[in-house]
């Protein structure tokens, strides 16, 4: 019987700007990813249903039923057969939820190409994309990978060269964040007019790993908690921003002394070291492989 398995590596954000919302409830935004290390993983096999389990220390309120974006995955990519094959998954969850890592879209693109892979289906690039982007805006991100530029509500991405390799940590707070809510917190603080959106990135120009973050300055104006822990975090180092829609701040340059004192400051914390990777590195880990299965 035929196992397949693959990683489904995180990513975060470098700079995020957030255009006013569109009459659609989407807000236009321009953004640079990057992939980090860090990465769930997904094992599937032939089964006479589809099933889905998830493990892993960081599955905590993560559902294994038709809300799972790898089910609705699943379920997209059988639309396109005639009888509805059938699939054994199983998801091991490392990446925080709610953290702004899109562990959720990265495993959904993932079960894509591992799926297309268990069921003999031969996709183009461009289909693979078509059923990524309708799972969700940043899900087309996790098929290409690497350093890349995201505009539009997230679904155009234009792929940069990737910078040389950077070790980092993850200040993970002990709560998640909804994107729902911290958007509508943005809206809020901005008013109906929003932030301009730039023609260009400040990375672009400033020589800073890390611009402007336009949730994370939303919500320094509103919410105690999360100004906290990015004021905790920009007293040893002086390059750090929130990812995507937070929980988790990103931090660049921490030594293992300033690293121990953050946590003994918030032991309700957890640091994770992790590192970027480029978009070769990417490819290799979320390409379908052989592998025994976890019985």
């Amino acid at each position: 019987m035929s196992v397949l398995r693959a990683d489904a590596p995180a990513k975060i954000n470098r700079e995020l700007r957030v255009g006013p919302r569109r009459d659609d409830g989407y807000h236009p935004i321009l953004s640079r990813f990057t992939s980090i290390d860090l990465a769930d993983t997904l094992i599937a096999e032939p089964a006479d249903a589809l099933e889905l389990s998830v493990e892993g220390a960081e599955r905590a309120g993560i559902a294994s039923d038709p809300s799972n974006l790898v089910w609705r995955a699943a379920r997209l990519l059988a639309g396109r057969l005639g009888p509805s094959p059938g699939a054994r998954i199983r998801l091991v969850k490392r990446i925080p939820a709610g953290a702004g890592l899109g562990g959720g879209s990265a495993d959904a693109a993932v079960a894509l190409l591992l799926l297309s892979r268990l069921w003999n289906l031969a996709l183009t690039q461009g289909e693979l994309e078509e059923l990524a982007s309708r799972l969700g805006s940043d899900v087309p991100y996790f098929l290409t990978g690497g350093e890349a530029d995201i505009a539009g509500r997230g679904d155009v991405v234009t792929p940069r060269e990737d910078g040389s390799c950077e070790n980092l940590f993850l200040l993970i707070p002990p709560f998640s964040m909804s994107t729902a809510e911290v958007y509508a917190l943005y809206d809020r603080v901005r008013g109906d007019s929003g932030w301009t959106l730039p023609t260009r990135l400040d990375v672009e120009t400033s020589g800073r790993f890390f611009g402007p973050n336009d949730l994370a300055s939303a919500m320094l104006k509103s919410t105690n908690e999360m100004t906290a822990y990015l004021r905790a975090a920009a007293q040893d180092v002086s390059d750090c921003c929130m990812t995507g829609s937070g929980s988790a701040i990103v931090l660049r340059g921490l030594s293992p002394e300033d690293a121990e004192a953050l946590l003994r400051r918030h032991p309700e914390c957890r640091l994770l070291p992790t590192r970027t990777i480029g978009r070769d590195e990417y490819q290799r880990r979320i390409q379908p492989s052989g592998g025994p299965s976890w019985t």
